[in-house]
């Protein structure tokens, strides 16, 4: 049974030209036409970090991944009359657009540019003036210091530094990250920076953060139950004294009466224990024995 063209497997709707007129072209749709960037490239470029090293394998990656990385690096000529390089290039340079902050689009982009054209702009940006930033930066680095921040946050702004550094050309080993991160602590953590500092080999600075880590919340924990200790303390001491007002507004301080309303000092009395009663007349003992009283003749 012949196939009509309805149901022929080499046709498809989209394909097909009403009869008596001539085949519509051919839409070319790119396999990477719903990407987002965001998803690909988390990290925006920006010039006032600056971030460049961190944000190149993000984007080299989502060329990568696609065959695309010719049309920055430089490796395949261009060629603007063909459909599909010209689709292909705009992908890239929107990718390149769509990741960069505002600061570096600013000066790098251009109206009609490559993809190409934009990626050698962009990375000129980072490029220029590398001898006094790596100085600058130099000084920044080795004058860090921890103060009140956190490891964690401590260790973020010297990665960062020693990435800007990588940025100018100033490659900064791990073994001196580790040092550099060891001298600029918080005196607290002297002992542990000590034991990090002699260990042979010297550890990664990943470990190095781990340990300081874990050191910083036993720090943290002692701290907590020491001032605790202090607080329960303090109460005992407070609550030995009880201090009471009597009816004719004069004050009497009870030491030493048990629950049990007799005295330590086993006085005599209702109420137990030894009040002194201090008013306008001096001061007045009850419980216990009472002084004889005094007559004295008309």
């Amino acid at each position: 049974m012949p196939t009509s063209p309805a149901t022929s497997p080499s046709q498809s709707s989209s394909t097909l030209a009403p009869t008596g007129t001539s085949a519509a072209p051919a839409i070319l749709v790119a396999p990477y036409a719903t990407i987002s960037v965001k998803n690909h490239i988390p990290v925006t470029l920006e010039l006032a970090k600056p971030n460049f090293n961190q944000w190149e394998p993000f984007f080299s990656s989502l060329c990568g991944k696609f065959g695309l990385l010719s049309h920055v690096d430089g490796t395949a000529k261009a060629n603007p009359t063909d459909p599909a390089w010209a689709i292909a290039d705009s992908y890239v340079r929107g990718w390149l657009l769509g990741s960069a902050g505002p600061d570096v689009l600013g000066l790098a982009a251009a109206p009609n540019q490559t993809a190409r054209e934009l990626w050698v702009a962009i990375k000129r940006l980072f490029e220029a003036n590398k001898a006094p930033r790596a100085i600058f930066l130099g000084h920044e680095f080795h004058s860090m210091t921890q103060g009140d921040s956190s490891i964690n946050d401590y260790a973020q702004r010297m990665k960062a530094t020693a990435d800007a550094l990588r940025d100018v050309g100033r490659t900064i080993t791990d073994s001196e990250l580790v040092l550099n991160f060891l001298r600029g602590l918080n005196p607290r953590f002297a002992g542990t920076a000590d034991n990090i500092a002699d260990s042979h080999p010297l550890s990664d600075f990943a470990t190095a953060r781990e340990k300081l880590v874990l050191k910083e919340v036993r720090l943290t924990n002692e701290g907590t139950v020491a001032t605790q200790t202090a607080f329960h303390a303090s109460c005992g001491i407070a609550c030995c004294t009880i201090s009471s007002t009597t009816s004719d507004g004069s004050i009497a301080d009870r030491h030493g009466g048990n629950n049990d309303g007799s005295s330590s000092g086993g006085g005599q009395g209702g109420g137990g224990g030894r009040w002194k009663k201090k008013g306008r007349g001096g001061s007045q003992s009850r419980g216990g024995h009472r002084p004889p009283a005094l007559l004295v003749a008309p």
